[in-house]
């Protein structure tokens, strides 16, 4: 009896020094930022917008203000500059010979330093068809020929079979 009352003693003691203390405050600022495409798979000049969203706090536990935070996109060389939180930026996809990858890149410049995200934006080159040469479409399947007197010699064999096992019984 004695060994259960101590080691109920000793259970409500830890859970008082588990959940009686506080956690601390977080004592280093934090941010994240994000940023999204409507579009991640475009056409020789279709047009696709990115959006960037940037949340943070300081050492203060202070929300840092959006109005401050200064946006860069950047993609296929063309660069265009934000402020806010959240921002847009549209951007018009090159004329390309072959399908490649363009990599968008978004940086957010806040008073807790940069926050960079990217993307990688796939524009589709045309598309080329060649014309089947010779004659109708290519042959996916054999000689149908030999295909068809296999079958037959099968179909025949199959048939002498049944016949010759019905004259047995």
């Amino acid at each position: 009896m004695k060994k259960l009352a101590v080691l109920c003693i000793a259970a409500l003691g830890a859970a008082l020094l588990v959940f009686g203390t506080s956690s601390p405050a977080s004592a280093y600022p934090e941010q994240t930022c994000t940023v999204e495409v409507d579009h991640q798979v475009v056409k020789p000049g279709q047009q696709f917008t990115a959006t960037g969203t940037f949340t943070g706090v300081d050492a203060q536990n202070h929300a840092i203000n959006p109005a401050t935070v200064h946006w860069t996109f950047t993609w296929d060389n063309v660069t265009k500059t934000r402020t806010g939180s959240p921002v847009t930026a549209t951007f018009t996809a090159p004329q390309v010979k072959k399908t490649r990858d363009i990599l968008l890149t978004g940086k957010a410049t806040s008073a807790l330093g940069d926050c960079v995200r990217t993307l990688n934006i796939t524009v589709i080159g045309p598309k080329k068809v060649s014309p089947p040469t010779g004659h109708g479409l290519p042959n996916t399947g054999g000689p149908a020929f030999w295909l068809l007197v296999a079958g037959l010699v099968l179909l025949v064999g199959g048939g002498g079979a049944v016949v010759s096992a019905r004259r047995r019984s």
